[in-house]
């Protein structure tokens, strides 16, 4: 595989951002600052547990929308329509599409949050270690450099893990973030009435919802999915809101729906 000089040593240099992720003792911050120091310690909780997360727990009115495969020629699309709903969300970014839309990490953290999601979506648990640890190196130096701070959530492409896979996550310091309700707004001849109705059929508090920012139909469906959060007395923050808002038990009481091909 070809590397750039300076993506290499960017990959490389984040080799000891794991250790600096972990939180210390809270100073005294403004209220905007103090959540997101909270929303910090919510994750290294989740993370010495060493098991994904798939929902939150329901004891709030908190949902979180997830987005992955992006940025695309919808993503724009897509943070319009949340800004206008005053909903938050999160995508798992694809760091190889980034030098395609440069501004679309920047404009997406300002709105929610991003997290991982490899740098060519490949199937992770068929490649050396080495060559795993690269695919999430290269996106957590390219987001870190669009952003200004390095993510702290991963997704696995296709939801698949390993024993392997699942350490190499750890020692960036990333935690694996599944989900409950699947909108298969990605599988053959999907519309977005059903992606909708899938949704729906889900969204209860501490709901994660898989969606995808690449497919026109998701675009077409985000409004009704909106406005039910509306109805419903629901609203949608970001996955590191959720889990500070809303933390799971030990026992996660959320079964996750049966994924396609993510």
């Amino acid at each position: 595989m070809k590397l750039a000089f300076g993506a290499l040593l960017g990959a490389l240099s984040l080799v000891p951002l794991a250790a600096a992720s972990r939180v210390g003792p809270e100073p005294h911050r403004s209220p905007h600052v103090a959540a997101r120091w909270e929303q910090r310690r919510a994750i290294t909780r989740l993370l010495h547990r060493g098991v994904p997360l798939y929902c939150g727990n329901d004891r709030g009115n908190a949902v979180a929308l997830t987005f992955d495969d992006g940025p695309g020629p919808y993503t724009e699309q897509i943070l319009s329509l949340l800004r206008d709903a005053g909903a938050r969300a999160t995508f798992f970014l694809v760091g190889s599409r980034l030098r395609d839309w440069p501004a679309a990490a920047h404009e997406e953290a300002l709105l929610g949050a991003v997290g991982n999601h490899t740098w060519s979506h490949p199937h992770l648990p068929s490649l050396p270690r080495w060559l795993v640890w690269l695919e999430l190196a290269r996106t957590q130096w390219a987001e870190a450099t669009d952003t200004g701070s390095p993510p702290r959530l991963f997704r696995p492409p296709y939801e698949q893990r390993s024993p392997m896979t699942d350490g190499v996550a750890r020692s960036f310091g990333l935690l694996q973030v599944l989900w409950s309700v699947d909108s298969a707004d990605d599988t053959h001849h999907a519309q977005a009435r059903r992606v909708a109705r899938n949704v729906l059929a889900g969204l209860r508090p501490g709901a994660i919802v898989l969606l995808h920012d690449i497919h026109p139909w998701t675009l077409e469906a985000l409004p009704r999915i909106l406005t039910a959060i509306r109805l419903r007395g629901l609203r949608a923050v970001t996955v590191p809101e959720l889990v500070a808002l809303q933390p799971p038990g030990l026992a996660q009481r959320c079964s996750p729906t049966p994924s396609g091909g993510h």
